[in-house]
Order: structure tokens, then C-alpha cells, then sequence
């Protein structure tokens, strides 16, 4: 018995074998890197929707401070290319906008009350 153990150990794996083994880890290496790319994916849309919350919350700041401020002045310091006001409602002496602005080819709104 021990003698046949030590003679297959002797001639080697079968080629069957070894493919076998060669599928299984490339199988582990596409996993892994299917894993590494949705990471990488992850993280883009993580930057972007940071981002995108960093300049709502920067242009409500803005108009928190001064409401009456100019659509101009804000684009000029945030450097947007398309701004546009849309009065939503209106109660009393207050109204609720819809202040729609675009940048890096994203829209983006948020709605505030003057």
C-alpha cells in the first residue's frame, strides 16, 4: 500500500488535474478582480455624490445669507454655467424657489424659501 502511495506521488498530477486547479484559480483571480473594479466603482460615485452635496449645501448657504443675492454673482463664484430661479408657491411674504443650476454637465436643484 505504501509503496503505491509513494509511486503515484512519484509520477506527477494527470492533466485533468492540473487543469482543474488552473480553473479554479482563474476563477478566484476574475472574483477578485470584479471585486477591486466595484470598489474603484464605488468610490467614483461616492466623490461624486459628495460633490454634488457640497455645492448644495454651499449655494444654500449662500442664499441662507443673502437672499436677495443675484444669479450672476453666484455663478461667477461657483462657476456654473446655467442657473435659473422657478417660483414653486408663495404664501404671505415668503416664496418657495426652485433654484436648478448645472455643473459638470449635472443638474441639480434645491429649493429654498425667500
Amino acid at each position: 500500500m505504501v509503496k503505491k502511495m509513494i509511486h503515484k506521488l512519484q509520477k506527477g498530477f494527470s492533466l485533468l488535474e492540473v487543469v482543474i486547479s488552473l480553473l479554479i484559480i482563474s476563477i478566484t483571480f476574475v472574483a477578485y478582480s470584479q471585486l477591486i473594479e466595484q470598489n474603484l466603482k464605488s468610490q467614483e460615485l461616492k466623490k461624486s455624490f459628495i460633490k454634488d452635496s457640497d455645492n448644495r449645501i454651499n449655494i444654500l448657504t449662500i442664499y441662507t445669507i443673502e437672499p436677495q443675492i443675484d444669479n450672476t454673482e453666484i455663478a461667477e463664484v461657483f462657476d456654473i454655467r446655467d442657473i435659473s430661479e422657478t417660483t414653486i408657491t408663495k404664501y404671505q411674504k415668503f416664496d418657495e424657489i426652485r433654484i436648478e443650476f448645472s455643473l459638470d454637465n449635472q443638474t441639480t436643484y434645491i429649493t429654498v424659501l425667500k
